[in-house]
């Protein structure tokens, strides 16, 4: 083969990165600053003062140190937006029947118009992880060979390093492993090949859990996983009334709960619990004074209402699984504390915020139209695609189409009925979702490897369509029937 032809093969899918990278930055472009979430200015100064407050992990202060590096917070957009373009191309390398580069770019044009992605790829948040560490988990668990040993290793350790910037990814990977290894265990006798195989999934989600330990035992002196997080559930009984109720219960003279001289002025909101003002925490010596009665009052009540808790619980998770309208944060107003920060530590990223279009004031209305209108969609399309993927016995439109749908409701319960339904939470995954649409409609057009169901007879699969790769030779494997090259089974 000529070498420019070779280099030229290699180059490609690096180009169709670089260019979906760019795309995904669009944005922040057009904004003139990297976007900005009230939760930002503690990821901002982490990497310059190493002060974790007992409310956040320090990984992705650790990532943001990137900003520090090369002296502007756009570096660790561009960085975002690369990794997400990267397991997008690895991801369409697995479950596209097409040279994954070719499709890599309209694909990326195609979530940057309709969905949030590119607005979350161009935040200083962590949100634009959770979708990296969903479709890395997916792609490691059913690409059955696709990639090579290094494209796998590389995949495994983006992903874990996904999974390592936010205690919830821990827990929605975590939990979508589970299930998918659940899963192939239920279908094991009428779809024996679908076999969904988590262990290098497992392996990420257990080094992005070593990652967060080993990083708090540097940053911090003591390795942990977590913070305490017994006063962001009790701000959530608050919200919900569980809180006033169980006070009203055990509030008689002599009560030795703290939070009983405000419970007949107890907020209406989780985040006024928490945030707004001279908060109810504050007034009674801060989070950490706190910690131990908002944990006895969670056991107690769950002891106590049971039912209570599991109808909120529910109820939380639908609330959260229908919301996820793009721009939740993204304001003119993100505080006193976001302009000190940069000014402080970024002074050329301040003077581009001050005079972006998001502290101007975007309004997201005909935004959301298209958004939300399309992602609600694609969620609703994802159960047609389950069912024709499951006719056509098409193992990788099904692995794939039932890994996300999975995540949307984990994601929806971690995040609603565990700590408060926000529509940033559930827009950070949507994404996905179309994702998903877009490659079933390209392997309805052209399938790969979809094949009738598998014959009970021992070493035998009927109706496997014959086909020939492009490169590959006549010579066939006999107990198969199938062209030696041919990767076996389901795709």
């Amino acid at each position: 083969m000529p070498e420019a032809i070779r280099w030229g093969r290699r180059a490609a899918p690096l180009t169709a990165i670089a260019v979906a990278a760019g795309l995904l930055m669009a944005p922040a472009l057009w904004n003139g600053s990297v976007f900005f979430y009230w939760d930002s200015v503690d990821y901002v100064y982490l990497p310059f003062t190493g002060k974790l407050p007992m409310y956040r992990t320090m990984p992705y202060g650790v990532f943001t140190g990137i900003g520090r590096l090369a002296g502007s917070l756009w570096a660790v957009a561009a960085a975002q937006a690369l990794l997400v373009a990267y397991v997008l191309h690895e991801a369409l390398a697995a479950f596209a029947p097409r040279p994954a580069w070719r499709l890599l770019v309209p694909l990326t044009l195609l979530l940057s118009v309709l969905t949030a992605l590119p607005w979350g790829a161009g935040q200083i948040m962590p949100d634009v992880f959770t979708g990296i560490a969903i479709l890395g988990v997916a792609t490691l668990t059913f690409e059955r060979g696709r990639l090579n040993g290094l494209r796998r290793g590389g995949l495994v350790a983006v992903t874990a390093v996904a999974i390592a910037m936010h205690t919830t990814h821990i827990a929605v990977a975590a939990g979508l492993v589970v299930a998918l290894a659940g899963l192939g265990w239920l279908l094991r006798l009428r779809w024996q090949d679908l076999k969904p195989r988590v262990g290098l999934a497992a392996a990420s989600v257990a080094m992005g859990i070593s990652l967060v330990a080993g990083i708090h035992w540097v940053t911090v002196g003591r390795p942990f996983v977590t913070q305490p997080a017994a006063m962001l559930m009790l701000a959530r009984l608050v919200q919900d009334g569980i809180a006033k109720r169980f006070l009203d219960d055990h509030c008689p003279e002599g009560s030795p709960y703290r939070l009983c001289r405000f419970r007949a002025s107890l907020p209406k909101t989780a985040n006024s619990f928490l945030w707004e003002g001279n908060t109810i925490p504050n007034r009674l010596g801060g989070w950490k004074a706190m910690e131990g009665e908002a944990t006895e009052i969670i056991t107690e009540s769950l002891e106590e209402y049971p039912l209570l808790h599991v109808e909120t619980a529910a109820r939380l998770t639908a609330e959260q699984a229908l919301m996820f309208r793009t721009g939740d944060g993204i304001v003119r107003d993100v505080g006193w504390l976001i302009n000190d920060t940069l000014r402080r530590y970024y002074p050329d990223d301040y003077r581009d915020f001050k005079e972006s279009e998001q502290n101007a004031g975007i309004d997201f209305k005909a935004v959301n139209r298209v958004h939300v209108t399309v992602q609600a969609a694609a969620q609703i399309l994802l159960l047609g695609i389950l069912v024709v993927a499951w006719r056509r016995r098409d193992r990788l439109a099904f692995g794939l189409a039932v890994a996300v749908l999975l995540t949307l409701l984990g994601n929806a319960f971690v995040c609603g009925a565990l700590s408060n339904p926000n529509d940033r939470y559930q827009n950070r995954i949507v994404w996905l979702a179309v994702v998903v649409v877009t490659v079933a409609a390209v392997r309805l057009r052209r399938p790969d490897g979809i094949s009738a169901p598998q014959s009970h007879a021992p070493g035998v699969l009927t109706g496997m369509p014959r086909y020939r790769p492009i490169g590959a030779t006549e010579k066939t494997d006999l107990a198969l029937n199938l062209p030696a090259s041919h990767p076996g089974g389901f795709q």
